[in-house]
């Protein structure tokens, strides 16, 4: 508690004229009582009012969201292991990070009329809250229990942040009848906006790795990231889910073929596993959304049971000594050229339209775009090549 309040404080000062004497301040009923004054030989507590309080993060956040916020790689990541280093680092980053997208939402014109939104905004204030004035004890791993319990849960709790910030901003778009808010726009707020929830969620998901178990986190060496990471491995099982799912919604699935080729070693690769460094959780999401599309095309196109088992959706893993890259191909059809555009976008998926209703084989229509943010944020890159009448190629 002490660092939030000095933080805190301290920020604020600059922001907001608050009379502070040096002398324990009460005003009302106080919520929250602030640490030891910075500069003080003895404890002063600072109490602050829940109103006072409210104005002094509503402030802290109009400042925050105007720091630049530096991009996290890989090897950042690598490089945070000890949990007392990663939860300063939380403390100083995933702020600034929820400050930005409080404040993105903040600036879209008529968003306080769009239930969605008000309530995304409405959880990140308090998630904010939450990160600002947890105790952390930075003295020792053991001091980390309160501040893993609120790690939890703001991860818990915005998991529907995806579907949710979709469905409002498809809404914003039809309330705005001037057409004010564009594709273009719309796409842009999007990849920004979730591009800075990828680096929140990397940064939290790390520390609940790397945190011990007897504290509540999972004990791995090296967190969320496998320095050995498999990605023919992560590919099967890929497929294999998919293919399960695929079944059981549709009633049957195509093939999937998945096939290892080294630059060393020109043949397939049968029982040597290429390996690199990656988040694995990252590659199977991407790998289980390029799936997906490729066996629910299939089906939709096919005429008969024979048909989809004649048409195997092919999985290539490529590797050489600086990267892996990898390629899903299926021959169901293909898109036509003119509606190519609407892959990488938010606003035409089941979470955009009310004449539609998600399934898990084709979800909220947002898997492509997604996938291609977690592919740029460590460095990668994923593009979709359609040949009209024969299949489509996804590159990651």
């Amino acid at each position: 508690m002490q660092d939030s309040a000095r933080r805190l404080l301290s920020t604020c000062s600059a922001l907001v004229r608050y009379p502070h004497t040096g002398e324990s301040i009460t005003i009302g009923r106080c919520s929250r009582r602030f640490a030891q004054v910075a500069g003080s030989g003895s404890e002063q507590l600072v109490q602050v009012p829940e109103g006072r309080l409210k104005e002094l993060l509503q402030a802290e956040v109009q400042y925050l969201a105007t720091v630049p916020i530096r991009a996290l790689s890989l090897r950042d990541v690598l490089d945070c292991l000890n949990p007392c280093d990663l939860a300063a680092l939380i403390h100083s980053d995933a702020p600034k990070r929820f400050a930005v997208r409080i404040r993105m939402i903040e600036n879209l014109s008529g968003w306080r009329d769009v239930p969605e939104l008000v309530g995304i905004h409405s959880n990140m204030t308090s998630w904010y809250r939450m990160l600002r004035l947890v105790q952390r004890n930075s003295e020792s791993a053991g001091g980390l229990s309160e501040f893993a319990t609120c790690i939890k849960n703001i991860r818990a709790l915005g998991k529907s942040v995806v579907s949710g910030v979709v469905v409002g901003m498809h809404k914003l778009r039809q309330a705005a009848d001037d057409g004010s808010y564009s594709d273009e726009f719309l796409n842009a707020w999007m990849d920004g906006f979730l591009l800075s929830r990828i680096g929140t969620n990397t940064l939290l998901d790390q520390f609940a790795a790397c945190l011990a178990k007897d504290n509540g986190g999972l004990g791995r060496p090296t967190g969320i990231i496998d320095p050995e990471c498999d990605p023919t491995k992560i590919c099967g099982d890929a497929a294999r889910v998919v293919s399960r799912l695929c079944q059981n919604e549709t009633g049957y699935a195509p093939p999937i073929v998945v096939e290892t080729y080294a630059a060393d070693i020109p043949r397939v690769q049968v029982d040597s596993p290429r390996l690199f460094s990656y988040i694995p959780s990252y590659l199977r999401y991407i790998m289980v959304e390029l799936l997906k599309n490729s066996l629910a095309a299939t089906v939709q196109t096919a005429r008969s049971r024979e048909e989809v088992e004649c048409c195997p959706v092919h999985v290539l893993v490529t590797t050489d000594e600086h990267q892996v890259a990898i390629r899903v191909s299926d021959r169901a059809g293909g898109m036509p050229s003119a509606a190519s555009h609407r892959i990488w976008s938010y606003l035409y998926g089941a979470a955009a339209r009310n004449d539609h209703v998600a399934t898990r084989l084709a979800g909220y229509g947002v898997g492509l775009p997604l996938s291609r943010l977690h592919a740029r944020y460590l460095g990668g890159e994923l593009e979709v090549r359609s040949f009209p009448g024969f299949g489509t190629d996804a590159y990651l």
